[in-house]
């Protein structure tokens, strides 16, 4: 293990204070909007709310299963709504995340849940996300029509052989978090090109 449990606990913190914390704040300024406006509610005050409480719901359902104890889902239909909802939450609409799962038991949601956040952030606009389960492997492919993040990819392949990143931490815990779970025994291959990476863990 490279990390320390209390590391492991700062890292991930971290990164979910991150991930909700803009959400948080937007529900903030839309009270001070609603207590500016004479405690009443208008239509665009109502549509930050709306956004803000469906990312924090969808990114919580995700968040808890990739990194919560004893945490899985209860079938891959629900396994599979909860990485889509988790993903609509990122970058523009007009370029989505895609997601298809295949064979993919629920009892292994968090390896899931950690591979698609894996993948979904080395998209810089948009992509398609595969994850495939067979009797040796797992495999998740992600590729984009725009160029992904090489930089982010490049520190995948350092915490695969076994290096600590130099710097923003907490942008790899997904990765970080993965590699420990699998241990070190369990064989992870990285291969990539500017549009398309794939990981194959087994």
């Amino acid at each position: 293990m490279l990390y320390s449990h209390t590391e492991l606990v700062e890292i991930v913190s971290t990164r979910i204070a991150h991930d909700i914390g803009g959400n948080i704040g937007a529900l903030g300024s839309a009270l001070e909007l609603i207590a500016g406006n004479n405690n009443e509610l208008d239509e665009d005050t109502l549509k930050i709310i709306t956004a803000a409480t469906s990312t924090l719901k969808a990114r919580q359902r995700f968040l808890r299963i990739a990194f919560g104890l004893n945490s899985k889902a209860t079938n891959a239909d629900e396994l599979k709504s909860i990485c889509n909802d988790y993903l609509k939450t990122l970058g523009n609409p007009a370029t989505p995340i895609e997601l298809k799962i295949n064979s993919i038991s629920p009892d292994i949601a968090k390896l899931v849940f950690l591979s698609v956040m894996s993948a979904a952030d080395v998209c810089m606009r948009g992509g398609q996300i595969s994850i495939d389960l067979n009797k040796e492997n797992m495999i998740i492919n992600v590729k984009s029509n725009s160029k992904l993040i090489a930089a982010k990819i490049d520190v995948y392949r350092d915490i695969i052989d076994g290096k600590k990143p130099d710097e923003y931490i907490s942008q790899y815990i997904q990765f970080i978090f993965l590699r420990e779970i699998l241990g070190v025994d369990v064989p992870m291959k990285l291969m990539s090109t500017e549009n398309e990476m794939t990981l194959i863990i087994g």
